[in-house]
């Protein structure tokens, strides 16, 4: 007797329009997919404040940049030293240069802005499982120094606009690029117990991607089109930006002239916490009663946004930011909202509506500062990172150079 499935797709087979019936062709782009790791250069071991460069050459396949991660081993140099929540703690900058040494993207404090979204997106249950573990999260009730004193090999993905906002990336017509990972001081990437030296190694590191294979007819009308235009690639990247906070009611400017500001996150972080080694220095707190942004003159939101209470309103508009994905483990009220360390972020979407694509351009076309207006209860003593989300269009022409626009 033949199998319910079999059944059902005979009934299909008979039923259905030919039109509608879907093969799979013999030459499919998919039908030639291969798992590549790219090994890094120098090692094989590095410590903190090293650099560690994966250069990805100019072959013939689609990177496939959805399937694409960062692979190195990494433990503690002490059993009373721990990895910070989410192993992207040791990565303090990512770089992306051209074949002729060009820099095409960079993103300091790499590390602290995968640590916003963290908190924000991943939930409590993702980092139990074992796509958690793997990427550097504790599961609840784990001991973290006995994990992280302890070798285990971790995979993340790349969050930069070439690695991480093209679905396919063809390798081939960029030329050949370097990513360049400079790992964080010990004292960024580890909490410690006991008075130890907070210190890690990194050893074995690649980059493992999916590569998609091209027929030869494929790869000729590429390359022509190529040859005609170019290629342009869109992705979205961050400007960090170093602010102090330390009287109560302050406006805080931010010179950023970038053509397309999409959107800004504010982390603020007390001094205190950043200069001990035993607490978290990713760790934010929340000592401000409410804020609002200036932009050219135009308020955003039109009345500032509070912060008392449950900061319920900050809350929609990180909401916003973040385009509705937020149901991080660090948003409970203890972490978000209470006044101790925790993880309150402030977040805005600078668009002028959900539906537009691109972002303000007023800083830019005006040549004017973003003001950031606070008032707190408290007199404050914390460092402000302002990362703002921007436009980047990258154009490799077949002459080999390379134009970038933001």
């Amino acid at each position: 007797m033949s199998s319910t499935n079999a059944q059902f797709s005979q009934v299909l087979s008979k039923t259905l329009p030919p039109k509608m019936l879907f093969n799979l062709p013999k030459e499919s782009v998919y039908a030639k997919r291969q798992t590549v790791q790219f090994t890094a250069q120098g090692g094989p071991k590095f410590a903190p404040g090293n650099s560690i460069s994966v250069l990805l050459p100019p072959r013939d396949d689609m990177m496939d940049t959805h399937c694409t991660f960062l692979q190195f081993s990494a433990k503690t140099t002490d059993a009373n030293v721990a990895f910070c929540d989410g192993i992207f703690s040791v990565i303090d900058c990512v770089r992306i240069y051209s074949a002729s040494g060009a820099l095409l993207e960079e993103l300091p404090y790499y590390n602290l802005r995968q640590r916003i979204e963290a908190d924000v997106t991943v939930p409590q249950y993702l980092k139990d499982s074992c796509l958690g573990v793997a990427q550097g999260y504790f599961a609840s009730g784990a001991d973290k120094f006995a994990v992280s004193s302890r070798l285990h090999r971790y995979m993340l993905p790349i969050k930069l606009a070439l690695l991480a906002n093209q679905k396919h990336l063809p390798m081939k017509y960029t030329g050949g690029i370097r990513v360049e990972f400079t790992l964080a001081p010990g004292s960024d990437a580890c909490v410690v117990k006991n008075n130890a030296i907070p210190g890690y190694t990194v050893k074995d590191v690649c980059i493992v991607s999916d590569l998609i294979k091209l027929n030869d007819q494929q790869i000729a009308v590429m390359d022509a089109a190529f040859k005609k235009q170019g290629l342009k690639l869109f992705g979205t990247t961050y400007n960090h930006h170093f602010l102090k906070y330390s009287v109560p009611n302050s406006t805080l400017n931010i010179s950023d002239r970038s053509a397309s500001q999409k959107d800004i996150l504010l982390l603020f972080r007390d001094n205190a916490v950043l200069n001990d080694n035993a607490k978290d220095s990713f760790l934010c707190a929340k000592t401000i009663t409410s804020y609002q942004f200036s932009v050219a003159g135009r308020l955003f939101p039109q009345r500032p946004i509070r912060c008392d209470d449950y900061a319920s309103e900050a809350f929609v508009e990180l909401t916003n930011a973040f385009h509705g994905h937020v149901i991080g483990a660090g948003l409970t009220v203890d972490k978000f909202n209470a006044p101790a360390k925790g993880t309150f972020v402030v977040g805005r979407d600078l668009k002028s509506s959900r539906t537009v694509v691109s972002g303000d351009k007023s800083c830019k076309s005006q040549a004017v500062d973003m003001q950031v207006i606070l008032t707190s209860s408290v007199a404050p003593n914390q460092r402000v990172d302002a990362f703002i989300g921007i436009d980047v269009v990258y154009e490799f022409l077949p002459t080999g150079e390379i134009n970038i626009y933001k």
